[in-house]
């Protein structure tokens, strides 16, 4: 009943959310799931690390219900040059662990990835294993192979190319097959602007998809000390349409970066100008990050890999590897990354044809 009447809301867009009682975790999975019902791709912006986004996307995953309405699982942390080899390992067969863990620790993200990426393969192959309908995962990023990398002429390609690629690989895998697929990435290559859909949507769209945006955030509605008590009452994870209602009209990258990002001089992006969704993931100080440590890299071949790839990127030795295993998603000084040095010349170049897998 519970659900019923959430649905009933949802399609009323939530005006009177603030009073309204919500259940827990099972409302934004449901929400995502219902989705599937009017919409063939369903596009969920991630917040990179996060434990609470991890959470539920384990529940989606591993849910009858889910993988009754959904083909695939198109994800940003999966190197393309791996797909037959994560494909055998979520069907179940003897992989080795370090074979299929390629897919998610070679990819063009900035450091080692968070162990929540392998877990959430992990949870796929467990799930399929109990079930006849299977999830395929489908591996979005650009066919990068990092032994062939040596500076960054050869890395500019693939970088300059990877939401062309991410579309591609949708149109291929997913839409010429009429599959309906959820769709994860940073939220950034989802986020619409004022001027309309990014590059993915847009390609998705015009290959026939039907589009449906979700973007995570929390209870910032301005800079870092700016919360919004109208949130307090609400359970998380929730989902809430954004036409039409207050939680809408919210500036969006506040919201988005629990408050640590400036918003740029004229900016007048809303929530509901920048997806159709937005998922509450829980107030501002209780969203949490899981990192691979410092401790866990020194002294191993990846570690090294991981600084050597590093410095391509920044031309320098760059640090992003925390001593600790769970930080705070957001804190006071916490914001973007430092900009890259000047972009490579090959950064105009096309994608080269797909390598081997060394």
């Amino acid at each position: 009943m519970k659900v019923r009447y959430f649905l009933i809301a949802l399609a009323l867009g939530l005006s009177g959310a603030r009073g309204q009682e919500q259940s827990k975790a099972e409302v934004a999975k449901s929400a995502i799931i219902e989705a599937f019902n009017s919409h063939s791709i369903v596009m969920l912006g991630e917040l990179h690390a996060n434990k609470q986004e991890y959470e539920l996307l384990k529940g989606l995953v591993t849910s009858q219900d889910f993988v009754e309405k959904v083909d695939d699982l198109v994800l940003e942390y999966g190197n393309a040059l791996y797909q037959d080899i994560v494909d055998r390992y979520i069907a179940g067969e003897d992989v080795p662990t370090d074979s299929v863990q390629r897919a998610w620790r070679n990819t063009t993200a900035i450091g080692a990835p968070s162990p929540i990426y392998g877990w959430l393969y992990e949870a796929v192959r467990e799930a399929n294993r109990k079930r006849t309908r299977k999830l395929r995962i489908v591996l979005g990023d650009v066919y990068v192979n990092w032994n062939r990398v040596k500076d960054r002429e050869a890395l500019g390609p693939f970088v300059a190319n990877r939401d062309p690629f991410y579309a591609s690989v949708v149109r291929e895998q997913v839409i010429t097959r009429h599959h309906r697929a959820l769709l994860v990435a940073g939220y950034p290559h989802f986020l619409r602007s004022s001027a309309g859909p990014n590059v993915i949507e847009r390609e998705l769209r015009a290959a026939g998809a039907t589009t449906f945006v979700i973007v995570p955030g929390t209870n910032t509605v301005g800079g870092y000390d700016d919360l919004d008590k109208r949130f307090d009452s609400w359970k998380s994870p929730s989902i809430v349409l954004l036409k039409g209602n207050w939680v809408g009209q919210l500036p969006a990258l506040p919201s988005i970066s629990g408050g640590t990002i400036p918003v740029p001089p004229g900016d007048k992006l809303t929530l509901e100008g920048a997806a159709d969704a937005f998922l509450y993931l829980g107030p501002r100080d209780s969203l949490t990050q899981l990192h691979t440590t410092r401790a866990e890299l020194q002294g191993t071949a990846y570690g090294i890999e991981i600084a050597r790839r590093l410095e391509i990127m920044f031309g320098r030795r760059a640090d992003f590897v925390s001593t600790q295993k769970e930080t705070p998603e957001f804190s006071r000084n916490s914001g973007p990354p430092p900009p890259l040095p000047p972009p490579p010349k090959s950064i105009h170049d096309p994608l080269p044809p797909k390598p081997p897998v060394d």
